[in-house]
Parts: C-alpha cells; structure tokens; sequence
C-alpha cells in the first residue's frame, strides 16, 4: 500500500500503536454522513459535539485540530442539537467519538429517565473540561438568587438534552422550588432558549457560563445579562444529581453576568466512545490528547482549568474504556482507587 507523502512523513513519527490505530481502528463506522468513499483507504475519525456557540463545540475543535496533525487521520466535528441525540448512536457504534457531560453519561448508562433503557456499550476516554452551569436572566431584571424564579417562566426541558433536565430541577430544589413553582417552558435546544431570553419570552434559561451563545445574548441585550446563585438548600443539588459539585465564581472581566461570589453549578464534561473502538484506537486516542495538554489548555479557555492529571478522575459514574486504561496506567494516572471505582461501576 502506497501512502501520501505528507500522511507517510506524519505517520513515520508515531509510535507503532498509534499506526495501528490509524490504519486499522480509528476508522471504526461512524454513521452515513462521516464515512469515507468506498475503496479509501482511511475513514475519518469523527466526534460529535452539541451545536455551535457551545463549549462541547469548540472543545471538539480542539480535539479535532490534534488529532489530525498528531495522527494524520482526517478528524471532524458532527455537531447535533444535543448530546441526547448522538448517544445512542455511541451506543450503537455508529460514531466514534462524543462529547457528553457527567450527567448524561450516568443516566444513559444505567437506562435512567430520560432513556428507556441502559447503553451498556458506552465507554469513557476520559474528562475533557468542566461545565459551569447556571441560570442566566437579563441584567434589567431584578432576579438574583434561584428562589426569586418562583412564578416565573423557566426553561427546564432541553428536548435535545432531555437528561440535564434533573439538572435543572435540582438547581432549583435549592431555593425551595419544584417545576410546579414556576411556568415551565420545554425548548428544542439552547439556541432556542437563548432567543426566548432575548425576545423576552423567557424570564430564565438554564447554560454552560462563558459560552459563546451566552456571550451573545450579553451584548445584544441592553444591560447584559446576570447568572442566578444558588438557592440556600444546596445539598438538594447533591441529592439530585450524583456527581455534579457547587462552586464558587467571582467576579472576572472575562465572565459577564457575575456581579458577586456566585455559587454555581459545576459539571464534567467527558469524551465517550463505545466498546466497538478498539483498544489501540482508544488508546491512542487518549495519548494523543493527553501528551498535548499543555497546547489545549493554552488555546481553549474552557480546558484551562483541567490539568494534565484531572484528564483521568477517579469518581466517574461510567467505565472507562479498555485502551484509555492502558495508557493511564502507562502515564501513572491509574490508581487503586480508579481500578476500584472501575469494578464497581461496571458491576451496577
């Protein structure tokens, strides 16, 4: 077989495994629209992301960007209108790659609401960055803390994202509220809910701080926008949503919205794959990532509090993947407490 001049020139720094992975796994399907014409010698390695103005958008891009130039192997972004759309497709091997949060990575794993049953295939490479999620309400108003939405018309359900509507449920138990408390709205999406702020057909909408849908929605409003705090019963949250902490932002001339200490939620974000990727693949995959660390976090704002070894966690709620594991191990990553978290989440 006869490779391109600059693919063999790429491929000839790389170690054998990830050769390997180009050439026999990280074309693993990826659906009707990412695979490669017939008789290509290579399939392209795709990650699906949620939409564009995301984080898990422009982290995808990072993530493709490596890939590429370290592997050789042609990477794009799929984005969809939410995680809760290509997570089946993960389930079922028809794509390679997805970004997912903690949170809908615990309920598709076990078939919890809003699945009707458990993807046991899904499989994690490992934590990519974190979410910061909050309600966020027009500056003008005189909203400030979660149990100030009581009547108000609240965005709760993203059809897209259905599983981060416990999410949102459990920001609110902080301030005494259940969805009965307010006029629950149901969007497609967050573009959708974004719009619904800003023509003023929503009083609140629930997003990742920072993003570029957020940012958006600061500068056409008149005033800008403000970010609720958590209500004062915060171990409702913790009841709610396994895995998902309370953090504190200050206010940062980079963060518009945070007018004082608000307390937030604060999510993991996770590269998934499925037992159908093979254990080279995934194990260069992660490697490559990994050994690039240092660049991502430089040029993507939203990895930048990840560090190299926050990469592996140790407390998440779905099993890591074969190949993600020998590579952590290799690196020193791999601890007891991670082979005892493993057990225990794949006998659950």
């Amino acid at each position: 077989m006869t490779l391109p001049m600059p693919l063999a020139s790429a491929m000839a720094r790389l170690p054998i495994v990830a050769i390997v992975a180009v050439l026999a796994a990280c074309g693993q399907p990826s659906g009707p629209a990412g695979e490669s014409p017939a008789g290509s010698e290579f399939r392209e390695l795709t990650i699906a992301s949620n939409p564009a103005g995301t984080h898990a958008f422009t982290v995808a891009g990072g993530l493709a960007r490596v890939l590429q130039e370290r592997q050789g192997v042609r990477t794009t972004i799929r984005p969809f209108s939410g995680s809760s759309v290509y997570l089946p497709m993960l389930q079922r091997g028809e794509l390679a790659l997805g970004l997912n949060t903690g949170i809908d990575s615990f309920v598709a794993f076990r078939g919890l609401p809003p699945y009707e049953r458990a993807m046991p295939n899904l499989r994690l490479l490992g934590m990519m960055f974190p979410l910061r999620i909050m309600y966020m309400v027009r500056a003008d108003s005189d909203l400030r803390s979660i149990e100030d939405l009581r009547g108000k018309r609240v965005v709760v359900i993203f059809r897209a994202n259905a599983a981060l509507e416990q999410l949102h449920q459990g920001i609110l138990a902080t301030g005494g509220l259940t969805v009965d408390d307010v006029e629950s709205m149901t969007v497609a999406g967050l573009p959708e809910a974004m719009r619904m702020l800003t023509e003023g057909r929503a009083d609140a909408v629930p997003t990742g701080m920072n993003t570029a849908l957020s940012l958006q929605v600061d500068s056409t409003l008149p005033g800008g926008i403000r970010y609720l705090t958590m209500g004062p019963d915060e171990a409702r949250l913790a009841e709610t949503m396994p895995g998902v902490r309370i953090v504190t932002v200050l206010p940062d001339e980079t963060t518009p919205g945070v007018e004082g200490p608000t307390r937030v939620s604060w999510v993991p974000d996770f590269l998934n794959t499925g037992t159908h990727l093979s254990d080279d693949a995934a194990y260069a995959i992660i490697r490559t990532i990994h050994e690039n660390w240092d660049g991502l976090r430089s040029a993507y704002a939203q990895m930048r509090t990840t560090t190299a070894e926050d990469v592996a966690p140790a407390d998440n709620l779905h099993p890591y993947h074969p190949g993600a594991i020998r590579y952590f191990r290799e690196a020193g990553l791999w601890t007891d407490a991670h082979e005892a978290n493993q057990a225990r989440v794949l006998a659950e």
